[in-house]
Parts: structure tokens; sequence; C-alpha cells
């Protein structure tokens, strides 16, 4: 029995050709954008071709609907939009009110996590309800409450001089400057 040494391993031609498909390949991006940009137009076509073919199924649709089934729509279209304006009204009642004691009013509404539940039955909107929720958000969040004495809105002051008139004086009204042209003219 004969020992022979182990041989040493080297890479082969073909060892090699098997690390250069494990390397990263460098992407076309070009081609990429345009082979997804044909794709596009083609899904766009398809749907231009399919829109002919919904409306017809809606239309069909449509069609075989009961009166029953119409009604139940609409309405189920009229209260949704009833829930919108309530919560509507409600978050606009809740700024104004916060309004007097929040430095920014929008914060309670952030804070308030169902506006929901000041509605009444009638759809009446519960001030008192808010008012004392708004009172509790200022006890857990002090920092949100308007500073003392902070000024109100302002309330802006017209300025006749301001307009047309030259060295902050207030502009004559036309009918005197055409009279004043007038009696210059004729006392020459």
């Amino acid at each position: 029995m004969s020992e022979t040494a182990p041989e040493a391993t080297t890479p082969a031609s073909g060892d090699a050709s098997e690390a250069s498909a494990e390397a990263p390949k460098e992407t076309d991006w070009k081609a990429e954008a345009r082979k997804w940009e044909a794709r596009a137009k083609e899904h766009q076509s398809k749907l231009k071709e399919a829109e002919p073919i919904v409306s017809q199924w809606k239309a069909l649709e449509e069609a075989s609907k009961t009166e029953l089934q119409r009604a139940q729509e609409e309405l189920a279209r009229w209260q949704s939009e009833a829930t919108t304006w309530r919560t509507q009204a409600v978050s606009s009642r809740v700024e104004r009110l916060a309004a007097e004691q929040f430095a920014d009013p929008s914060d309670a509404f952030a804070a308030i996590p169902d506006p929901g539940k000041y509605l009444g039955a009638g759809g009446e909107i519960d001030e008192s309800a808010i008012k004392a929720d708004l009172a509790a958000v200022l006890e857990k969040k002090p920092h949100w409450r308007k500073p003392e004495g902070a000024p109100g809105p302002r309330v802006p002051a017209p300025n006749p001089a301001q307009g047309s008139g030259v060295d902050g004086r207030a502009a004559n009204d036309p009918a005197t400057q055409f009279a004043a042209l007038i009696q210059q003219q004729l006392n020459r």
C-alpha cells in the first residue's frame, strides 16, 4: 500500500465561471425602465378596451336592481353624508369652545378620541360634555392652556389715509378733483 500525498486544490477554469456567476450583475436601468413603460402602456390600452364592458356591466347591474335596493342604497348614501356633516359640526363646535382656553384649538380636537359621543339622539350637540372633556384635557396637559393675559384676535383698524393719497394725506374724491380742475381752467 502506498500512501499518496493529498493533492493541493487549485481552482480550475470551471470554478472561475461559477465565481463570476455569483458576482452581482450590473443592471441596465434604462432597459428596465423601457420594459416597465411598455408594460404600463399595454395595461393602459387593456384598460381602455375594458371601460365600455365595465360600463355595460354597471348599466345591466343597475337595471336589474329592484326599487327597494335602489332606495336602500340611496338611504345608505344619505346616512353616510349626514354622519359626515354631524362630525364636521361637532369638530367645529369643539374647536370653537377650545379657542376660549387652548393656545391651539386644533390640539383639543386631536386629544378627543371620539367626537361622535357628543351627539344626542336628535342630532343636538352636548356642549356641557365637550366643556367637561376639554377641562379634563387641560388638567392632563396644562401647557396647552392659553397664557393669561394673551391678546385676543386683532381687530383691523382702517386707515383712510392709505391708498392713492400723497404724503400720508387722504386723496380727495374724484368729483372734488374734477371741480378743482375745471375751476382752475376757468380762472385762466
